[in-house]
């Protein structure tokens, strides 16, 4: 239900406060006031005193705390609001000292005319103030001066009634209203087209269909509204979701950074809050790149690559419906489809035969140019993308010995250092010291030390102790030529110590236990 305040019909109300009769209405889409008994009884206004106002008072009814169903007319009251009356001549002029404490809420114009039985009508507009912020601490002197000279009295403002209704009230007004006070507040959702998508805490759940009702009727693009029911499955990146309210389609298109994405949302996997992400990872990458996308969902790296970059692109997902969208969007954006290649493979496969196989092609051509300066001058750029940061470190033991098997007219290390690509891996870690704990993590699997100008930044806070970063390295020739046998023995010699590690003498073991 959307509040329209220029179609509202004549209203018209009386409070009788010993004998003061106060009017209120909207009139041809103005709030009107009518105080032609403002100067006779001053002195019974002023009784409302300032320390009894805040804008914390500006809040729905009390009574709709712990609703368990939207009632709409529920939400209506009256608030009392401070106020002045300034000429129409000086509202430009004056501005400047009541432009920052307006009192600001839908559907109401803070710059109303007067009622027609008020005196000054034709001369002067009453300007509505939030009672927040026009204490005497929170204003200038030269504010204080201004208001004080249009008859604001900053102790026992006068006091102006209006009429609020559930259309005036915001998301965060009316969930917080509902809501017990000692639940948390619903302070965010992530909209993907025109769901909303919520992850609503344990002592909120009671409340999900108000929620989701409120979100459909105060965001406009909104037509569904969906709870998150458990965790992101690492195989195929997509979760269990509950219809709190709207329409049953998860099918929807979203626009990011001059691309649109089609895609189920039921069904694959979508967070609007990599948006920035998107843009760095794009940005950072140049022109006529080698990329390898090992997980790439939908594609919201994949496409602007190959898009805005024209970078050949070879793109992967596990997640069948993943992929068709993927190849959908890819279409969808008009990309030029001789720089892409699709695969629907597990990510270690994609590792160990697309991306080598292509890699030791590209080795190949850049060897069989004559003169070595200028290959090394002209190899093209190339990068490994790894966005799975649920377990995408685990899948960095496929590069150790990727290239074991490499003829010897291609192991030179200087013509491998410069085609060998940059890998950027998405992690989570503990919010405090996070490459402390991610760097040993990814040379356990790497079975190498990382090198030294490997790089780690944090991508975005997931959670109050959790974050999601980026390590990015360069791959080296020595990890990737290492032969099997080099590996086994260090496995070998690795899983001994780690059994000599656990032997411990039986009483030792008695006592931990």
């Amino acid at each position: 239900m959307k509040f329209d305040v220029f179609n509202s019909v004549l209203r018209l109300w009386s409070h009788n406060v010993k004998n003061l009769h106060f009017l209120i209405r909207h009139e041809n889409g103005i709030l009107k006031v009518d105080d032609s008994f403002y100067s006779k009884f001053r002195n019974l206004l002023n009784k409302n005193k300032m320390n009894t106002i805040s804008s914390s008072n500006v809040t729905p009814p009390p009574e709709v705390q712990g609703m368990k169903t939207l009632d709409r007319k529920a939400f209506s009251t009256i608030v009392k609001i401070p106020g002045i009356k300034v000429p129409k001549s000086e509202i430009s002029a004056a501005q400047k000292a009541w432009k920052s404490c307006l009192f600001k809420m839908k559907g109401i114009k803070p710059i109303a005319e007067l009622g027609n039985n008020d005196p000054h009508r034709e001369t002067h507009h009453l300007i509505l103030l939030d009672p927040g912020k026009i204490g005497s601490d929170k204003l200038t002197q030269e504010q204080k001066e201004i208001l004080q000279n249009y008859g604001l009295n900053l102790d026992s403002p006068t006091l102006y009634e209006v009429v609020l209704h559930y259309e005036n009230w915001s998301v965060s007004d009316i969930i917080k209203a509902v809501l017990p006070s000692d639940a948390e507040n619903v302070t965010s959702y992530s909209q993907v087209g025109h769901i909303a998508h919520l992850n609503l805490r344990t002592e909120s759940l009671p409340y999900k269909t108000i929620i989701g009702e409120v979100l459909i009727d105060k965001i406009s693009t909104i037509k569904t509204v969906v709870n998150k029911l458990n965790a992101i499955d690492n195989t195929y990146r997509n979760f269990q979701m509950e219809l709190l309210a709207g329409e049953d389609n998860y099918v929807t298109r979203t626009k990011e950074h001059q691309c649109t994405f089609e895609l189920d949302f039921s069904k694959v996997y979508w967070n609007s809050r990599l948006s920035t992400e998107h843009q760095r990872v794009t940005e950072y990458i140049p022109h006529h790149s080698v990329v390898y996308d090992v997980f790439a969902g939908i594609g919201p790296f994949s496409v602007p690559l190959a898009k805005r970059k024209r970078c050949h692109v070879f793109t992967n997902d596990l997640n069948p419906h993943s992929f068709e969208y993927l190849n959908k969007n890819l279409k969808l954006n008009k990309v030029d489809l001789s720089l892409v290649k699709t695969f629907n493979m597990d990510g270690r496969d994609f590792i160990k035969t697309v991306f080598k196989e292509d890699l030791v092609e590209r080795i190949k051509e850049y060897a069989k140019l004559n003169n070595e300066n200028a290959l090394y001058q002209d190899a093209c750029k190339s990068f490994v993308l790894m966005n799975l940061p649920a377990i995408a470190v685990e899948f960095l033991s496929e590069f150790k010995s990727l290239l074991h098997d490499l003829p010897d007219s291609l192991r030179s290390t200087k013509l491998l250092e410069q085609t060998l690509p940059e890998v950027l891996c998405y992690a989570f870690t503990p919010k405090t010291d996070a490459e402390a704990e991610l760097k040993p993590r990814v040379e356990t699997y790497l079975k190498h030390s990382l090198p030294a100008n490997y790089k780690c930044r944090v991508v975005r806070n997931v959670a109050p102790n959790k974050e999601m970063v980026c390590l990015s390295f360069q791959l080296w020739p020595s990890l990737v030529l290492e032969t099997k046998d080099e590996v086994n023995m260090a496995q070998d010699i690795n899983t001994a110590n780690i059994e000599s590690q656990n032997c411990e003498p039986e009483a030792k073991r008695i006592k931990c236990s």
